[in-house]
């Protein structure tokens, strides 16, 4: 079975709430109009008796009604509060006088009844003839020494009719209303949906070459405005990471063709040639130390890969930056010296903040390496290590090349190098800085950086103290 759409559910929806309120709203409103005309009429009638009572005269045991023939109110009133009436003497049962139409009726009571109704007080009796119901009325009345019966009716028909024709109107009004509101929920349902199928179909012509698009937005700042900005941000995000996915895949292409190329041409050269044992030699610790920078890369790789999915856990103990920095300060002199730079190292004592010891030490030995790499020779590298405002600060500088403004909002970004030339001259992929970021993030600390072309760079990296 075809699923409904959502249009169909609202309308649906909107048809049958309408249907049961109008159907709820008609039978309660067709009890309080029938309550309303039944108690209407009853109260018609106990004025009709109450005032026919008034009229009314015993003469020799004989009802007579008197009233002023020329006041045509009491005329009116007299001809209809008759209309329906009986007069019964309770003593002897016997009808003293009634009207026309009650005769035709054949309505009369019998000494049981006179007598049951004498005891009781003034009642209402509803009465089916073949003219319809009948609302009588008894009421005792006394005079000359005897007790008399009075009995006033009136025709419930016209009540009838009124609410036979509220039913019918009914019947027809509740099935219009309802049509009524399915086509007005039907049409709706289909310009607030309309926005949405729009949304729908620009979404569905943006493809992974077309991210750039962007959902239309109407202006309207509602609902459907706020889940296309929505939209649009995921999209704005999706396209920065298919960029950054393209631009790692051009960079490891680019990393792992630079080494590959000259494993490849070397083993070529070692094939087509007669060499020594020295010559074989020299060309398989080249091969070697091409294996070991494609082993580096690799292994960063898969550390960033991790440490960006959380698998990788940071541990939560007291870590001696001040020491650690200067332990590695000293094993990089050897380093450094045969590049001939120099490394002076100015370390606070006992600068203690909570950490992973094994992160702390590569975010030192990263920048600390990215330091001596290109600082040029006869250059100096300067590492101080203080606390201020309850965090450690790792303050290094160099005097290297430096790097230019509009490339150090990236240089954390994977595989990125402000200089393209420099991949030439300097070992690594591109990837100790972001590790370095990532690891600072982790420690909730921060890492500035301040540098200029010829000049050097500095990184201030801010991590939280033990408390």
């Amino acid at each position: 079975m075809k699923p409904l759409t959502l249009r169909t559910k609202l309308t649906l929806f909107y048809s049958i709430t309408v249907s049961v309120l109008l159907t709820g709203f008609a039978l309660m409103y067709y009890r309080v109009l029938s309550v309303g005309l039944d108690q209407a009429l009853t109260q018609e009638l106990m004025d009709r008796t109450s005032g026919l009572r008034g009229y009314l005269r015993f003469e020799e045991g004989q009802p007579i009604f008197t009233y002023d023939a020329t006041d045509p109110d009491e005329v009116s009133f007299i001809n209809s509060a008759t209309r329906y009436y009986q007069v019964y003497e309770i003593r002897n049962g016997t009808l003293l006088a009634e009207s026309d139409e009650l005769r035709a009726l054949g309505v009369e009571y019998s000494a049981e009844d006179l007598t049951r109704y004498i005891q009781e007080p003034p009642s209402l009796i509803d009465l089916q003839t073949d003219q319809g119901k009948l609302r009588l009325r008894n009421e005792a009345v006394a005079a000359e020494g005897e007790v008399y019966l009075l009995v006033v009716g009136t025709s419930l028909q016209p009540m009838e009719e009124t609410l036979t024709s509220f039913i019918k109107a009914l019947a027809w009004l509740i099935p219009s209303g309802v049509l009524l509101a399915a086509f007005a929920s039907w049409f709706m349902a289909g310009k607030a949906l309309q926005p949405v199928a729009a949304l729908g179909k620009a979404a569905g012509e943006i493809a992974v070459s077309s991210l750039d698009r962007r959902l239309p937005v109407r202006g309207t700042n509602d609902e459907l405005d706020q889940l296309a900005a929505q939209f649009n941000g995921t999209l704005a995000r999706l396209e920065k990471a298919v960029e950054e996915m393209k631009h790692f895949t051009a960079s490891i292409s680019h990393e792992l063709r630079t080494p590959l190329a000259v494993l490849r041409g070397e083993a070529e050269i070692a094939l087509m040639q007669a060499n020594s044992t020295e010559q074989y030699q020299r060309v398989l610790g080249s091969q070697l130390e091409e294996f070991e920078k494609l082993t580096r890369m690799i292994n960063q790789l898969l550390i960033l890969a991790r440490a960006e999915s959380g698998d990788v856990a940071i541990a939560n103990e007291p870590v001696n930056i001040s020491s650690m920095t200067q332990s590695l300060a000293e094993q990089l002199e050897p380093v450094a010296a045969s590049k001939d730079v120099s490394i002076s190292c100015n370390c606070d004592p006992e600068v203690i903040l909570r950490g992973d010891a094994a992160w702390v030490e590569r975010i030192i030995l990263n920048l600390v390496d990215n330091a001596i790499k290109f600082t040029p020779p006869g250059g100096h590298v300067q590492i101080k290590v203080s606390r201020v405002d309850g965090d450690a600060i790792l303050d290094l500088a160099d005097d290297g090349i430096g790097i230019a403004p509009e490339a150090v909002p990236h240089i954390f970004e994977r595989f990125y190098r402000a200089d393209p030339s420099r991949s030439n001259r300097a070992e690594g992929a591109g990837l100790g800085l972001s590790l370095v970021k990532w690891a600072v993030d982790q420690h909730r600390g921060s890492i500035q950086v301040q540098s200029s072309l010829g000049r050097g760079t500095r990184f201030i990296v801010r991590l939280p103290l033990l408390s």
